[in-house]
Order: structure tokens, then sequence, then C-alpha cells
């Protein structure tokens, strides 16, 4: 079966190489393909029959907000970087469902790391943001357990 590629938006801003054609960058690019995104969903015995009305509720949703953050727009240079962090994020969500890879999906917030008020983008997968949340768990789960069994390392 053939992957549906999802043309991705570079987030942080524009190729080093500073070639603003590129076609990650190319709104019209973008949203033409999203539209035969949809014409594909809309097709009752199409590519993605399969999916289930939540998920193709889910990519219209996607597709509604990169078509009104790009609505316009020539490239993705012209977006401020939220709205391209919020652009990137509705082609993952797009592409992990109809790649049936939501583990795959990248999901980037701009964040304020402690002790600094510079923000930064920060980009993980579903299943690294998984990981990282399970890790913290355990963590906390380990740290109070050593500390009812009367270890002096608690607070």
């Amino acid at each position: 079966m053939r992957k549906w590629l999802v043309m991705l938006a570079f987030v942080v801003g524009p190729p080093a190489w500073g070639n603003n054609a590129h076609p990650n960058m190319d709104a019209q690019a973008i949203l033409k393909q999203q539209q035969e995104i949809r014409a594909e969903l809309d097709k009752p015995a199409g590519r993605f029959k399969h999916l289930s009305s939540d998920k193709r509720e889910s990519v219209f949703a996607s597709q509604g907000a990169v078509a009104s953050l790009l609505d316009g727009k020539q490239s993705m240079n012209d977006l401020k970087e939220a709205d391209r962090i919020v652009v990137f994020n509705a082609l993952e969500n797009i592409e992990g469902i109809l790649n049936q890879a939501e583990d795959d999906r990248m999901i980037c917030e701009r964040t304020k790391p402690v002790g600094s008020n510079r923000p930064k983008t920060v980009c993980m997968t579903v299943a690294e943001r998984r990981a990282v949340r399970e890790q913290s768990q355990r963590d906390v789960s380990n740290r109070t357990q050593s500390c009812f069994k009367g270890q002096d390392n608690c607070i």
C-alpha cells in the first residue's frame, strides 16, 4: 500500500539556502495538496474508505485550520512563527491519520525553559512524548516509594 505523503512545513523559518520556492514552504502547493486529499476522503469507495468518521472529522478540522491560516499567503514565511507551528502540527496530524502512523506524528510547541525568557521550539513524536511522560511517572513513583520505606533522600 502506498503511503500518502503530506507536505510538511518548516517550523523555525526559511531554509538556510534562502530559496523561498521550496515545496514545503509554498502555501499554495500545500493548499492544493489538501484539496486533493479532501477529494479522496469524500469518495465513498476511495483510498481512505477505511477511516472512521471521527478520524475523518479530525482530518477535516486540521485541514480547516491549515486553510484558514494559509488563505491568501504565498509562502510559509508570510506567517508568524506561532502560526507556522499550528500549520505544522495540523499537517502532522493529517499525515499521522492518513498513514495510520499515529506514534510517528511530530508535535511541536513553543516553551520557555526554566531560567530563560527566550522561547524555544521543542518537537517530539507522539511516541517520544509518551516515553517521557511514562519515565516521569516512574521517577515520581520510585521517589514516593523510597520515602515510604524511610530512606534519607526524601525532602
